[in-house]
């Protein structure tokens, strides 16, 4: 349906105005400044959104309220009532009856079936990539699938950053080692060295008992003196001998230092070679977890991609209407691989103006209702062959597209043109 009539009485600078429109094409309304051609399109806005649409100032001075009333060509008529409060009622004619019924379900749910919120897609100029994309998003039916993916890509790539610190701590691995097996324990060398060690402490303490025992009788100073120190010299020599031969007996084995020496080098062996053999299994160890940290890192890699593309896919098959226009991964705004690049620090568009007016024209297009009429203020700002292109756009796709520009009021009157000059609606 289009917009055929609109009524405004006591907005703002308008007391009474009748606004008639010519069917699709683009319709030019004209005024200065504060003439009233922002509250033609608040009053758009309002019958088209109701309360969300409201600002306030928007009663003229001294009123207490104030109407609009549309009226669409297949007989639709939405009166909104601006006082306090935002009141609305949609009536459809019957032919039947030959009169006005009101609408069932509820005037803002009906209204709202034939409006998107986009009936001024030129303002979308003024959003940033990410604000756009977002709408965009949300109209597709795109968002919780986005939202979902973006939750599960976060949580992953916090998960891997994790995995990837754990790997930078273990650093790179190095030389390899030798390969060595951890020996058998030394347990029987070194009860045998402490065998050893006592038997030879045990043969130091005999001889230094016999020695002290002699040293005694040492002194003499006759032959029998001297006879005496060799008796007790044989009983020495007899107990010692004795007393070794009976000590080796028992242990088995008449050990000597060199014995001691021997398994001190046996037990060094063994244990340069257990440190080998633990050199080897850390080496071992730190590979294993290295390879592991890699094997989930290089998995959770995988899953990630998997996901991006996922989300590319979601975001590619978007139906955005509008040829050439895409959302990127870095979720800005792209039309035939041109990038807009307009951000909260960026205020720069690399499209073009008519590009500009193309693109949210088609999306106005793309996500409107029933109710297919678009409104473009600041429309002094397009150029003659701008206005040209949105003309045919609007005829080919049968949309009434309101142009609102500041222009002062020729003294001749232009056909076609609605004129807005203090507070009146004029038309040649």
């Amino acid at each position: 349906m289009l917009l055929k009539e609109l009524h405004i009485s006591n907005c703002r600078k308008i007391r009474q105005a009748s606004v008639f429109f010519h069917g699709p094409g683009t319709q030019v309304i004209e005024g200065a400044n504060m003439s009233g051609k922002s509250t033609v399109a608040q009053a758009i806005a309002l019958t088209m959104n109701g309360p969300s649409a409201f600002t306030p100032g928007m009663i003229s001075k001294g009123e207490d309220e104030a109407e609009i009333v549309a009226i669409t060509d297949d007989g639709l008529k939405v009166r909104t009532i601006l006082s306090k409060t935002v009141r609305q009622t949609a009536q459809k004619y019957d032919e039947g009856l030959r009169r006005h019924i009101n609408v069932s379900g509820g005037v803002r749910a009906f209204l709202d079936s034939l409006c998107s919120g986009l009936e001024q897609p030129w303002s979308l100029r003024d959003s940033t990539d990410a604000e756009i994309a977002e709408a965009l998003m949300e109209r597709s039916g795109a968002t919780e699938k986005l939202k979902t993916l973006d939750m599960r890509l976060s949580g992953l790539e916090t998960l891997r950053t994790e995995i990837g610190r754990d790997r930078k701590k273990l650093g790179e691995p190095g030389a390899a080692p030798e390969k060595a097996e951890r020996p058998a324990p030394a347990d029987d060398i070194k009860a045998e060295r402490e065998k050893a060690r006592a038997h030879l402490a045990w043969r130091q303490r005999l001889f230094a008992e016999a020695s002290e025992s002699l040293r005694k009788d040492c002194f003499f100073a006759d032959m029998a003196g001297l006879e005496a120190f060799r008796k007790a010299s044989d009983d020495a020599f007899r107990y010692v001998t004795e007393s070794i031969a009976t000590r080796d007996g028992l242990d088995g084995k008449a050990y000597a230092q060199a014995d001691v020496d021997a398994l001190d080098a046996r037990l060094a062996a063994r244990h340069d070679l257990a440190e080998k053999a633990r050199a080897w299994e850390e080496h071992s160890a730190r590979q294993a977890e290295r390879d592991e940290l890699d094997k989930k890192y290089a998995g959770l890699t995988a899953e990630i991609e998997g996901l991006r593309g996922e989300r590319k896919k979601v975001l590619s098959e978007m139906d955005l209407g509008v040829p050439g226009l895409e959302i990127g991964d870095d979720g800005m705004l792209y039309h035939k691989g041109i990038l807009r690049g307009v951000t909260k620090s960026n205020k720069t568009s690399n499209w073009s103006t008519a590009e500009s007016v193309r693109v949210f024209f088609d999306l106005g297009a793309r996500f409107a209702g029933e109710m297919k009429v678009l409104v473009a203020d600041n429309a002094e700002s397009l150029d003659k062959k701008t206005t040209d292109a949105i003309s045919r756009w609007a005829e080919e796709a049968g949309f009434l597209v309101i142009l609102l520009r500041v222009a002062e009021s020729p003294a001749e009157l232009e056909d076609g043109v609605i004129y807005l000059r203090e507070g009146e609606a004029l038309t040649k």
